[in-house]
């Protein structure tokens, strides 16, 4: 089974992973974000609905994957681990009332990592329970557990070429999703079903390549459902007069673009829609044009709010944050908000969602792009034309 990077890609992730550990003192971090786990191990499998690890090691540059017996198999196949560095609990063990994974999980620590006295951990992972941490700290209880929560996701930041190119690849199909949606949504369209030629066209692409389920779910927003950020499609059909935004994306060996469009269904496009899509429209220019190496995240902020000033218009909201890897239920990285705040410095190999959304009363619009930024400045990855979309017969 071919892997998405080579070995020694992956190892150069570890080392910089356990360097960071050192740094935050632990000899021993528990990754269960499976963000992470795929970044330092390749392995990608539904696994991780029930509880999976990956151990890394001040003492190992290769890292252990720890998981369910029966999804040992996979692991094995999608890693560019050794035999030894896969390991697994039984199913016994698989949600059950009175007995847990990381009871199983405490035992193999005690028999590999004999002494173990500073565990780090990921506090604030969708698919790591209280109880599992419970589990652990009743299992060590020599062992000190520090909150090594993001310290992986920030070393992900700093994108490779071989995971910008499949970043390149998903932006070609959050292109192609945007323009099939757009294509097929009209008056007595019903949303489902253009959601199920979303989902066609983002994982069944082309000859080249075929893409991957994206980490956030495509989106519609129609008419007063514009005026919220995520609501959930419905089979209620289009209608004349709508605003509709979309955010769709694509995602190519788990590496997600996002893309937002704003379209409107009739002849009668209403004045604020134009004056706001125009605002919009322009902040997004000026955001384009600060991001760049060493700009703070808070200034690229205040590049946009300066022209919302302009305008008259509020946006309480970050402005995007970092992109990347996408397992479900979200694609943002978590380490990086572009809000006024945030004073993490832009460096090269950065990439960035701009969603630039404003949800108004009963109505709004979105306009997005990935950006990645240079040596020298910054580029979109998505390439859709950024007009607001009139379609009426």
């Amino acid at each position: 089974m071919k892997l998405p990077f080579t070995d020694t890609e992956f190892k150069t992730r570890v080392e910089r992973v356990r360097k960071d550990m050192q740094g935050a003192g632990v000899e021993l971090l528990l990754v269960s974000d499976p963000n992470n786990i795929y970044w330092l191990t390749g392995a990608e499998d539904w696994a991780f609905y029930v509880p999976q690890f990956v151990l890394v090691s001040a003492d190992d540059p290769m890292p252990t994957w720890y998981g369910r017996a029966m999804d040992r198999p996979g692991a094995l196949l999608s890693t560019w681990l050794d035999n030894a560095h896969v390991a697994a609990y039984a199913e016994s063990y698989v949600q059950k009332t009175d007995c847990h994974p990381s009871e199983a999980l405490s035992a193999y620590i005690k028999d590999t990592h004999p002494g173990v006295k500073r565990v780090g951990y990921e506090s604030d992972t969708y698919y790591f329970s209280p109880r599992s941490l419970q589990c652990l700290i009743d299992g060590l209880p020599d062992a000190t557990f520090v909150d090594c929560d993001l310290l992986v996701n920030r070393a992900r930041l700093r994108k490779s070429p071989a995971e910008i190119a499949y970043m390149r690849n998903a932006s070609e199909i959050a292109s192609a999703t945007m323009s099939h949606a757009m294509e097929l949504i009209e008056p007595g369209v019903r949303q489902s079903d253009v959601m199920a030629e979303v989902f066609k066209t983002q994982i069944a692409f082309n000859g080249r390549f075929g893409g991957s389920v994206t980490g956030l779910s495509p989106i519609i927003l129609a008419g007063e459902k514009a005026s919220t950020a995520h609501p959930a499609w419905t089979d209620d059909p289009f209608e004349e007069g709508q605003t509709i935004a979309l955010e769709l994306g694509g995602s190519c060996r788990r590496y997600c673009c996002g893309l937002a469009r704003t379209m409107h269904l009739g002849r009668d496009l209403p004045a604020d829609v134009t004056s706001t899509a125009k605002a919009v429209n322009e902040g997004m220019e000026k955001v384009l044009e600060t991001m760049r190496p060493g700009v703070v995240a808070g200034e690229v902020h205040g590049a946009w709010q300066k022209v919302l000033d302009n305008y008259g218009l509020t946006k309480e909201s970050r402005i995007g944050y970092g992109i990347g890897i996408g397992f479900p239920p979200d694609w943002g990285e978590r380490a990086v908000s572009l809000r006024q705040e945030d004073t993490t410095e832009l460096e090269p190999g950065m990439t960035f969602h701009i969603i630039l959304g404003m949800w108004m009363d009963g109505w709004g619009l979105e306009l997005s792009e990935t950006v990645h930024i240079t040596a020298d400045g910054s580029e979109c990855l998505t390439n859709f034309s950024r007009e607001l979309v009139q379609k009426y017969s």
